[in-house]
């Protein structure tokens, strides 16, 4: 469940430019605490994010970054192939994934 919440926020991140965390805790229901852990596991993992205070805050992916500018090993492919298959989403919107990821 955690990997699926920490792929679902990476997606939900790449559709916007900025997103309150409070939205994506909504979203996923979980904490805002819980969101920022994930944000902090997505840096770890090579993934730049970050956050801004204030009215207009919230967190977002660093506009340099793009999706398959990340350095996946055929393991890591695989898992996230089988993440995308398993979501409950249309085929269209599975390729689209696996086509943005490059896998």
């Amino acid at each position: 469940m955690k990997k699926y919440l920490i792929f679902a926020i990476l997606l939900e991140l790449g559709k916007h430019d900025i997103v309150p965390a409070k939205v994506l805790a909504d979203k996923f229901e979980i904490s805002t605490r819980s969101v920022f852990r994930y944000l902090s596991e997505l840096e770890s993992a090579g993934i730049p994010t970050f956050s801004k205070l204030g009215k207009n805050g919230g967190v977002g992916l660093k506009k340099n970054f793009t999706l398959e500018s990340l350095l996946l090993s055929e393991s890591d492919k695989t898992f996230l192939k089988s993440v995308i298959n398993s979501l409950n989403v249309d085929d269209s919107k599975k390729k689209y994934y696996i086509e943005k990821l490059l896998l």
